[in-house]
């Protein structure tokens, strides 16, 4: 009976296909981002950015990092191709690369203005249906050619793409993985918002005496759409408060002024936010939001005469806190409503969620005519927690 289990087993063992599919590393080209842009001729251009393995070691003792001045010295390389989908696009790019393309490194994808304007979603299918594709990959936007952002050297770490995660991953913009873009392209009552990416001069003054220093890639603002197609830009601030509306913002600096009768100057906080309830009411037909925004304050600067000692003047910034708070928010929910009519908050899913036979009824199919009329009612709520080392103001009154 052993005789016959051994037998049975070492069978079962030369049936095993074994690891058939194994690819060596050295035989890779490991792609670490990628971006796409729409060219004149209608095609796709996609550019690739490579990672070089023999310059991700550790920093030569000289200081020079892996994205030296020279070509031999830079921890990856930029290739670009033409084609008339995403997938002939890569088989055209395979073809100048003596190893294989491997995207599932890749953490970075930038779509250019230009496509965006076009519509999205035929190339990002591409990465849905592409099994070496991460859904958490970061999806961001730039104003102008995607490939540009590529070919700009990092400067704190050995890839570009890996300072743009970073960036992300610091919660100072807003942080969209390709699974979550996708979410609310397929959700209703909700439209899609991605980070912008941009190129930004240092302000440096050169070896010359002349200004101006390399250029630097900088995550700032929004970019909106309707569907899968563009319509526009969101700056910080207003960005910042569609955060607070999406309750994914970690922290913001909210400064007030304080008026001269009180002696003037300034007073920053660093907000914390613990929570955003967004509350549809439905009530005789009529429906409306209501955002209530909670929030924790530490006071890092106080360049006013108040005495953050007193309680009064804790109510006082406070309630100014609120106002500012309050303010971003609804300047950036009147752009959404006006000049876009994009649901980039998700009231209407929120609708669904509390009334869903009145959604499906009422809402769902004109959902674009009831958005920009729709009332939100924003109520924030700042508590000041801290006041940092000292209660007492540098500044005295003359």
């Amino acid at each position: 009976m052993r005789k016959l289990g051994f037998m049975l087993l070492i069978l079962a063992m030369l049936l095993m296909s074994g690891c058939w599919g194994r690819v060596e590393l050295n035989d890779l080209s490991i792609v670490t981002a990628s971006a796409i842009d729409k060219m004149e001729d209608g095609k796709y251009l996609l550019t690739l950015q490579i990672a070089v393995p023999t310059m991700l070691g550790p920093a030569s003792g000289s200081g020079s990092g892996g994205s030296g001045s020279g070509d031999g010295n830079k921890a990856t390389v930029v290739v670009s191709e033409k084609g008339v989908t995403m997938l002939d696009a890569c088989r055209r790019l395979q073809k100048k690369l003596p190893r294989q393309l491997f995207f599932s490194h890749s953490r970075i994808i930038i779509i250019g203005e230009e496509l965006a304007r076009e519509g999205v979603a035929p190339v990002l299918d591409f990465f849905v249906r592409y099994r070496e594709s991460r859904l958490r990959s970061y999806i961001l936007f730039s104003e102008g050619r995607a490939a540009d952002i590529l070919k700009i050297n990092a400067k704190w770490e050995k890839i570009s793409a890996e300072e743009i995660r970073e960036e992300e991953k610091r919660h100072i913009a807003i942080r969209i993985y390709l699974k979550d873009f996708f979410n609310m392209l397929l959700t209703d009552g909700c439209e899609p918002i991605a980070a912008q990416v941009g190129l930004r001069q240092s302000e440096v003054e050169n070896k010359d005496g002349s200004s101006g220093g390399e250029m630097n890639t900088v995550i700032s603002g929004a970019a909106v759409f309707r569907k899968d197609k563009l319509v526009g830009w969101l700056d910080d601030a207003e960005t910042r408060g569609a955060l607070w509306l999406r309750n994914e913002l970690k922290t913001s600096i909210v400064t007030v002024e304080i008026p001269k009768d009180k002696g003037g100057g300034n007073i920053s906080a660093l907000a914390v936010r613990k929570a955003t309830k967004i509350k549809p009411i439905l009530r005789g037909g009529k429906l409306r939001i209501q955002a209530d925004i909670y929030m924790e304050n530490t006071v890092y600067e106080n360049n006013s005469p108040l005495d953050m000692s007193d309680p009064k003047v804790i109510q006082y910034v406070e309630q100014e806190l609120e106002l500012e708070t309050k303010r971003r928010i609804q300047s950036t929910i009147e752009k959404a409503q006006t000049t876009f009519n994009s649901d980039i908050f998700g009231f209407g899913n929120a609708v669904y969620r509390a009334y869903p036979k009145a959604w499906n009824r009422q809402y769902k199919d004109k959902w674009d005519d009831v958005f920009p009329e729709l009332q939100v009612d924003v109520n924030a709520h700042a508590k000041v927690v801290h006041t940092g080392l000292t209660n007492k103001s540098m500044i005295t009154v003359e």
